[in-house]
């Protein structure tokens, strides 16, 4: 079988998958197109652009990989495309050549579907919609409100499959023998209004005046930066927050294994988060806001995570306040989450039902029946 995975850049948040896909139908049929060079703001946040791996095509670059991009597009059994190459896809697909789309979700709110008035999307819509009636056509829709979105527009019935981000393998710490009385929570992410910081710091500051003893390290950069360094500043001691700039994966995975508590608040606008498939891995315990969607795709409320509504930083106050009061149910959430990442959204078992799937399909034998995770049934 040979796989074409085609993306916006080479990063941390594909190649997981694409390492397991060569690794399983070997590096002479897969290749891994990246259409765009990684720019500034990426770079600023600790992107890495440095990957050598053998079956990357970069193709803004060299001339000799988009040559080499266009021949794997017209001659690959399988595609996946994060790019909205509908042209590209709809010649494919009308040659009986199998094609998977993936994406976040389009109607992000609060503008949600009224994005179909601006001509772009409606343009867009109308592609997507006779691509969809076409039976070589599949949608990998990452996180459940991606997936809703698709349903406004166009049925595709037995065609969509679970997807979403998936992170290395990283290093899992129990953390059972800590002896320090300060409970260390973590933010990482850009700092935009829709990220919700604000809610965070409002929550530490309820528990500081309950007395809890806590320590808030906010990792990142952006344009709310100011803000919330004020508010912070107004509203806690020194000794109870910290603000870093941004790190590395590597850098945020030992910040994570440090830490007894990973929090995200973010609105609806939230596509996946990788990060919270980083901090399930990484021995936290996860607290996120259930409209982002990583959370609403992996969490399941009080068993491998716990679920809130964003914006209600009281809310978020009293779920933290559960979990620095009952160490055994934040052990618990911690190695359900970290099972949760082991055996149902690691890299690995993504590119083995992927594989699986689109084996079947191309042989037209029946698909193999996942109860959920990815390439199951949404």
């Amino acid at each position: 079988m040979r796989i074409l995975q085609v993306t916006n850049f080479v990063s941390h948040l594909q190649l997981p998958v694409a390492r397991q896909l060569a690794s399983i139908v070997g590096r002479k049929n897969f290749r891994f197109a990246a259409l765009h060079k990684l720019d500034s703001d990426r770079l600023r946040l600790g992107w890495r652009d440095k990957y050598t791996d053998p079956w990357i095509l970069r193709v803004s670059e060299n001339k000799f990989d988009l040559l080499e991009f266009d021949q794997w597009w017209d001659k690959a059994d399988v595609v996946i495309s994060g790019e909205r190459l509908f042209q590209r896809m709809s010649n494919r697909i009308n040659d009986g050549k199998l094609c998977f789309y993936m994406s976040e979700r389009w109607w992000k709110p609060p503008i949600g579907i009224v994005r179909i008035l601006s001509p772009k999307f409606f343009n867009m819509l109308l592609q997507f919609k006779k691509l969809a009636q076409n039976p070589a056509f599949h949608y990998l829709p990452k996180g459940p409100f991606a997936s809703s979105d698709i349903d406004l527009i166009s049925n595709l019935n037995d065609r969509k499959w679970r997807w979403g981000y998936f992170a290395e393998n990283l290093l899992f710490l129990k953390k059972r023998n800590k002896s320090s009385p300060i409970i260390k929570i973590l933010w990482v992410g850009r700092m935009l209004k829709w990220k919700r910081v604000d809610c965070l710091i409002l929550a530490i500051a309820d528990l500081s005046k309950k007395g809890y003893a806590v320590k808030l390290s906010l990792v990142g950069d952006g344009p709310e930066i100011n803000k919330l360094k004020k508010l912070a500043a107004k509203l806690l001691n020194s000794t109870e927050y910290v603000f870093h700039n941004s790190m590395s994966t590597d850098k945020i995975t030992q910040m994570m294994c440090k830490h007894d508590i990973f929090v995200l608040p973010s609105t609806a606008y939230e596509g996946w988060a990788i990060v919270i498939n980083e901090a399930m891995s990484s021995g936290c315990a996860v607290v996120a806001s259930k409209s982002a969607g990583a959370a609403a795709a992996m969490i399941i409320n009080n068993v491998n995570g716990i679920l809130f509504k964003s914006g209600n930083w009281h809310e978020l106050s009293c779920q933290l306040e559960r979990l620095i009061n009952d160490k055994e149910l934040r052990y618990k959430l911690i190695d359900n989450a970290h099972t949760t990442i082991q055996e149902k959204w690691s890299p690995d078992c993504a590119a083995k039902r992927f594989v699986s799937v689109a084996g079947a399909l191309l042989n037209h034998r029946a698909t193999p029946f996942y109860e959920d995770g990815p390439m199951s049934k949404p």
